[in-house]
């Protein structure tokens, strides 16, 4: 009986890890007429992951708060290119809000053009993790879609906004409606089973 429950929770757990990456991040870029704004969603793993393989933890014993946000924000800016048209767009006034599970950040950037063609993204950050990816999601003046970053692009895209295919309003997240799947098919699996027993 519990070989077979175990057995059960072994099936739906890979189904569960699957649907939430602890290294994965993502960048949405909105960009209306009359401004821009980038927000950043890292997970706290990743970026303690990261900050403990490029620093001692005697270091992080006496960092304050100022400093480990000063940190953060200055590791992002060093790992992010964005060139629209060919203008590079630097990240300048922007905010962070450090959470338990996952670390905020917004920058607010200029207007761009109206009619953008192309945008260049390169997101290098937290490659070092390893099987990290990004997703770049976007929505520049109605052109809505998203792309991956990983080792497999080398944490690149060259995005041409000019084609139909990129308008798309879909962004969701298929991860949990995955988990609810697994837990349902898990209910139902000890429910029989319980039945079998009596």
């Amino acid at each position: 009986m519990n070989k077979f429950l175990i057995g059960i929770i072994f099936l739906v757990i890979p189904f569960m890890s699957f649907a939430h990456n602890p290294l994965s991040a993502k960048y949405y870029l909105e960009a209306t007429p009359s401004g821009s704004l980038l927000t950043i969603n890292l997970s706290q793993s990743g970026i303690n992951h990261l900050m403990t393989q490029k620093f001692s933890e005697e270091y992080f014993e006496n960092i304050d708060e100022k400093a480990w946000k000063e940190l953060i924000v200055n590791y992002i800016k060093e790992h992010f290119t964005l060139n629209v048209d060919g203008v590079k767009i630097t990240l300048a006034k922007g905010g962070i809000r450090l959470g338990d599970h996952q670390t905020d950040l917004k920058f607010i950037l200029p207007p761009l053009p109206l009619e953008p063609k192309n945008i260049f993204v390169h997101i290098p950050a937290f490659k070092e993790n390893g099987k990290h990816q990004t997703i770049f999601a976007y929505n520049i003046l109605g052109k809505v879609d998203k792309v991956i970053l990983s080792d497999k692009n080398n944490f690149k895209a060259d995005i041409n906004l000019t084609s139909d295919t990129n308008v798309s309003e879909s962004t969701t997240n298929y991860g949990w409606l995955l988990i609810l799947f697994g837990g349902i098919i898990l209910l139902v699996l000890i429910k029989v089973f319980k039945s079998f027993v009596a």
